[in-house]
């Protein structure tokens, strides 16, 4: 078994930028093979507009994106086997096109190496399937069960084939599925962004993609940008979270519910990462590594990777650019229609919005994405004030090092890491996850009580 990661970047968004995005900074931190020998195999892809001569088709309209998914395909032939773990991650139009990777799957399986050269006819049948020329989906059928039988895409396929192929035993061919799906702002899709004149009839013979999250994925993980505001950036969301996480029987506002899609802080880029500002795009990273890593990917986020000094700030610009560029995309804009319920919003963003004019740079935090939440927003920021630093208490102040958890801080300054909990109490405001301190955080260490002291 091995584990291949497919990365997605962003329009115009290059492995040799100066300022990587997350896309890249991920890809070069994922570990070669686990501590248990488990090889990890990464395809990274440019993305669209990359190419000289596709920059502004590839950038404005997706095009490329096409071919970007096909190629990855290609390379998911030549070097899957039976057994081996799936993620994709994606920014972007990245995201966009690892969502419709992911669906192209769906439709046409994974062929084997010896029928490669029908990845043509396997994306002729991608493209049909919303033509009613093949209604019960029986030419695919057949055709993954000819090309691609190594795997069945779901259960339905498994029954499909035990009705209706000789020799085939119910459950011989195994269930395709995908361990992992991280995302930073979905942009929009292929074609012209439909805030333009005509979009909708230009854009007719792109409606075969299909970026639809199902339970094919076992875990995946979106992060929203709360601040873009062009409307040529349009946001293309998961609907179905909830009814996901019921099948698995998770409520949604559980922070371990498998599916997750919460609005962070930040522009497009101040999500996604690809500025010299890295203090919110570094949040949603590390949030997205997180699930990451519960799904069993190895990564490397020691000092010496390229993750190293990744450092969450909530506090820093909305913008990830010192010297924003100017753009004639920001002539349209307009508000995201943002969250509908408060777990969509992360606990970077709450703690912005609750923050005092004076601790951050643009003043009180209220963009228009938020407003449909101002109430339930102000309700919690009276009823649990522990996101915000406590008040009236004396603290001595720590750098995190690497090798330090705060378990063993806590057995170094009360001799017991069970007393963690008080270091994490009194941190609330910039620790989301016990487990998860970042080298360079300063954090605060509360005073031993009397009995700790003896």
């Amino acid at each position: 078994m091995k584990r291949l990661v497919f990365c997605f970047d962003g329009t115009w968004n290059r492995l040799s930028a100066d300022t990587p995005t997350n896309v890249v900074l991920l890809a070069a931190s994922i570990q070669r093979a686990s501590p248990k020998g488990v090889t990890q195999v990464i395809h990274y892809d440019e993305g669209v507009g990359t190419g000289r001569l596709e920059k502004l088709s590839g950038g404005m309209f997706g095009q490329g994106l096409v071919q970007n998914i096909r190629e990855a395909y290609r390379f998911l032939i030549f070097n899957y086997e039976v057994g081996d773990e799936i993620y994709a991650f994606g920014f972007s139009r990245g995201a966009f096109s690892a969502r419709v990777f992911l669906g192209f799957i769906r439709h046409a399986g994974i062929l084997s190496r010896k029928h490669a050269a029908r990845i043509d006819e396997a994306m002729a049948h991608y493209r049909q399937r919303l033509s009613g020329l093949d209604p019960e989906g029986q030419k695919v059928m057949r055709f993954r069960a000819e090309y691609a039988r190594n795997i069945c895409v779901d259960l339905a396929e498994d029954a499909w084939r035990t009705a209706n192929i000789a020799g085939y035993v119910q459950g011989s061919s195994p269930l395709l599925q995908i361990k992992y799906l991280g995302v930073w702002d979905t942009v929009g899709a292929m074609g012209l962004p439909a805030v333009l004149p005509g979009s909708k009839w230009l854009n007719r013979k792109h409606e075969f993609l299909d970026t639809t999250l199902t339970d094919m994925v076992l875990s995946a993980r979106h992060a929203v940008a709360l601040d873009e505001r062009r409307k040529l950036f349009p946001i293309t969301l998961w609907d179905n979270i909830d009814a996901l996480n019921r099948t698995r029987q998770f409520d949604s506002e559980d922070p371990k519910a498998p599916y997750q899609q919460k609005w962070f802080p930040g522009t497009h880029g101040g999500v996604g990462g690809g500025g010299d500002i890295r203090g919110l795009s570094d949040g949603a990273l590390a949030w997205i590594v997180q699930g990451a890593k519960a799904a069993g990917l190895e990564m490397d986020i020691g000092p010496d990777s390229r993750m190293g000094g990744l450092f969450p700030d909530w506090t820093q610009s909305i913008d990830n650019m010192s010297k924003p560029k100017k753009s004639l995309m920001s002539a349209l804009a307009a508000d995201r229609a943002g969250p509908t319920a408060l777990w969509e919003v992360s606990p970077s963003a709450r703690r912005r919005w609750r923050a005092p004019a004076a601790a951050l740079g643009e003043g009180l935090y209220r963009p228009g994405s938020l407003a449909k939440l101002t109430d339930a927003l102000q309700s919690e920021a009276d009823e649990s004030p522990d996101l915000l630093p406590p008040q009236g208490a004396e603290f001595r102040e720590h750098t995190v090092v690497a090798g330090d958890t705060l378990s063993k801080i806590a057995r170094r300054e009360y001799g017991d890491a069970a007393l963690y909990t008080r270091i994490f109490a009194a941190n609330r405001d910039k620790i989301d996850d016990p487990d998860e301190i970042f080298v360079g955080q300063v954090i605060r260490i509360p005073p031993p009580l009397p009995k700790d002291a003896a």
